[in-house]
């Protein structure tokens, strides 16, 4: 049986920290924590890799879909890269933690997790979303201050909420995230109570996606939601259409930065000195080595920013083509399709209705991600790609038991 090879539950909880990733490494980041700071979610990984090998000498391998092939195959490239870079092997080795530690702990997933906790935990991410989504909504209430360098040259906002992240863009990455969980949980649930919370939950995260003033993360949002909507219920579909139409007509912030977007200043400056200059000076540094890019933590993001002052990118997959070239690029790609392809294969074979409606909300939030990561470098957050391959592993963990009891 499927829950013999996995950890007994007084051993699991700490899985449950991972789903609530922004709240507990926040927390465990600021004193008197300060000693573990941000390693506990490395800590977990050694321990749930050494449970992994255990379990996989006892009780034999789970089923190996194709993402988990392409994680290992990726795995093996980044340590290819770090190899070619060892003059930087610092550098290297903090680009390799940050681009596939995540990847790599979800290998170890199926043989730390049961059955069981599937919708248990994705019910804490949900619960952790709508906490956090709250406080952006307390934050756009009090007009919570912004720092200087979220407000674009010439603009002004009333505010735009970050929450825990200190991000806008990473909290409306987030929050639109959480948006289509909540929704495929309003639908799951039966009893009225539980409706309405999850409801409830859908339209904070909503809201709180809103006043990031995140547009990246707006469109993400959009696109979950009629993915979610599409996937339960065609016809919810249209009225998403409708909401999101009503809102760009009449909702006065949002038709600002939309505005702002339209307007031939805003293309001046993002063509010049934002993010369309950055993809194409990304796309030069690619030039220069086409197949391999600059080495792992060389470009583009938060480990070249701290070790060489090297500016942000502003997009994860042109972050990577400048980073890690061609190769990279399309390996990275190519496990992303993979991924989302097998999340959507188990919902697919998916019998009983109500997973089904859950792992339509799974795959919705995954889409979001990878559309955002076209404008951010959404990934390099230690919460956002945590919880992007934690939460499409659980619905393969779940397609896995399926295809244990059809042997049975």
């Amino acid at each position: 049986m499927m829950e013999e090879a996995v950890l007994p539950f007084r051993w699991r909880w700490p899985v449950y920290l991972l789903a609530a990733f922004p709240i507990v490494d926040y927390f465990l980041g600021i004193y008197p924590w300060g000693i573990i700071g941000h390693e506990w979610d490395k800590i977990l990984f050694i321990l749930f890799a050494f449970y992994a090998m255990r379990s996989y000498m006892v009780h034999g391998r789970k089923t190996v879909y194709p993402t988990y092939r392409y994680i290992i195959f990726l795995a093996v490239l980044g340590l290819g890269y770090i190899v070619m870079d060892v003059g930087y092997l610092t550098v290297a080795v903090a680009g390799y933690q940050v681009d596939f530690m995540y990847m790599l702990l979800a290998l170890t997933l199926p043989y730390v997790v049961a059955k069981e906790d599937i919708v248990p935990l994705l019910k804490f991410v949900v619960l952790t979303g709508f906490l956090m989504g709250i406080h952006g909504v307390y934050e756009y209430v009090i007009k919570a201050p912004v720092p200087a360098q979220w407000i674009p040259i010439g603009q002004h906002e009333r505010t735009r909420v970050y929450s825990l992240f200190g991000s806008p863009n990473i909290f409306g990455s987030y929050a639109a995230f959480i948006t289509p969980l909540a929704i495929s949980f309003a639908v799951y649930e039966k009893e009225r109570a539980q409706k309405i919370f999850y409801a409830l939950a859908a339209l904070i995260t909503t809201a709180t996606t809103v006043f990031t003033f995140t547009r990246g993360a707006w469109v993400g949002l959009v696109v979950g939601i009629l993915i979610v909507t599409w996937m339960i219920d065609k016809r919810w579909t249209f009225v998403a259409i409708g909401v999101t139409v009503l809102a760009v007509l009449f909702v006065h912030p949002i038709q600002v930065r939309i505005e702002q977007f339209l307007s031939p200043v805003y293309w001046w400056q993002t063509i010049n000195n934002g993010r369309i200059a950055r993809w194409i000076h990304a796309y030069d540094r690619m030039v220069a080595n086409p197949f391999f890019g600059a080495g792992l933590g060389r470009y583009g993001g938060a480990i070249a920013s701290r070790y060489f002052g090297i500016t942000y990118v502003d997009g994860y997959y042109a972050k990577t083509l400048g980073e890690l070239g061609l190769v990279g690029l399309f390996a990275f790609v190519a496990l992303l399709f993979v991924y989302l392809r097998d999340v959507w294969r188990v919902w697919k074979k998916t019998v009983d209705p109500q997973m089904k409606i859950l792992i339509a909300g799974v795959f919705s939030a995954l889409i979001v991600l990878v559309v955002h990561d076209a404008v951010e470098n959404v990934f390099e957050d230690s919460a956002m790609n945590m919880l992007f391959w934690l939460v499409g592993t659980l619905v393969l963990i779940y397609g896995d038991s399926q295809e244990v009891k059809r042997r049975v």
